[in-house]
């Protein structure tokens, strides 16, 4: 197996969690590039590279998302769509190229070319016929490797939440990979997302959610050496110990301390970015809400979570 020409780096969480604010924060050192889109979808998605090397996992989402991906895996099966042309067609179309919150273009488009997309597609189908293990790592290190234009980079890093799920599949595939696992007080995750209209609706019900993805992503990164793994709490990063977290990430990456990166922590991502214990004032029956959270920290400690990490 050829030496890959980088080490992913994947942060991965419940949602609504910081995945996307510590990746923002790698991407200012030279020694780090991340994907754009921020989220590789083509990975972790219904259909989508994982599933076509592993074992479907469950759906990542909540609420009417996860009603479509069923509805768009029973639909494919029942016309008899092999895998294989089904993660080609997503990959041609919703993951290459869609529009995003802000009616721009979101997709692999932001960072490929349309040549250098199309060829490496090519040479990946090319390669299916040999090997679909190798094939699947040299795609994903050939299209991230063609966004890339700056020399001296080490890592790759994504920030897409469902990567906690499916961390153990992950790791299958990219046995280098570093893991950055970010956790946040379930209480503001629930409020955050029920804001959405990709998860569940109420904060109640967003709660359930919460404590389904955070089991799922603990027993998936269980799995992985915990040398790989640093599990960052949020409001650490941001808030209540900023120095020594960001420490944290550095020695985890073994990167030395970067000028770009330092001044972006130190003046873009500031305390007052952080909306901690919102919620209180936010849900119907703050005090159900918390009892419901407190029962399911216990639920969880039973499951082998450290909960002293959600308080």
């Amino acid at each position: 197996m050829a030496k890959p020409p980088f080490i992913p780096v994947f942060s991965g969480g419940s949602g609504r969690c910081g995945t996307t604010i510590v990746v923002n924060l790698l991407n200012r050192h030279s020694e780090v590039h991340t994907s754009l889109p921020r989220e590789i979808r083509y990975l972790t998605d219904t259909f989508g590279l994982l599933d076509l090397n592993f074992n479907s996992s469950q759906s990542t989402h909540g609420g009417r998302i996860a009603i479509r991906n069923t509805l768009i895996v029973k639909f494919a099966r029942f016309f008899g769509n092999k895998d294989l042309q089904v993660f080609l067609g997503r990959l041609g179309d919703k993951w290459w190229d869609q529009i995003g919150k802000t009616g721009r273009p979101r997709g692999l488009v932001q960072g490929i070319p349309k040549d250098v997309f199309d060829e490496i597609t090519q040479q990946f189908l090319s390669n299916m016929r040999k090997d679909r293990y190798l094939a699947s790592r040299e795609l994903f290190f050939s299209l991230s490797h063609a966004q890339i234009h700056k020399s001296g980079v080490k890592y790759f890093a994504d920030s897409t939440p469902p990567n906690a799920m499916n961390a153990d599949r992950i790791f299958q595939l990219f046995p280098e990979l570093l893991f950055i696992n970010m956790v946040r007080d379930g209480r503001d995750v629930a409020y955050s997302v029920c804001k959405e209209n990709w998860g569940p609706a109420d904060p109640m019900s967003a709660l359930e959610w919460w404590k389904s993805r955070v089991l799922r992503g603990h027993l998936a990164l269980s799995q992985l050496p915990q040398t790989h793994v640093l599990h960052m709490r949020l409001e650490d990063l941001v808030q209540r110990d900023r120095t020594t977290s960001y420490a944290q990430i550095l020695n985890f990456l073994n990167l030395d301390s970067d000028e770009k990166m330092d001044t972006y922590f130190n003046e873009v991502l500031t305390e007052g970015k952080m909306s901690q214990g919102i919620w209180k004032s936010k849900v119907n029956r703050p005090a159900d809400f918390n009892k419901r959270y407190q029962e399911m920290l216990k639920e969880l400690e039973q499951q082998g979570l450290i909960i002293a990490q959600y308080y």
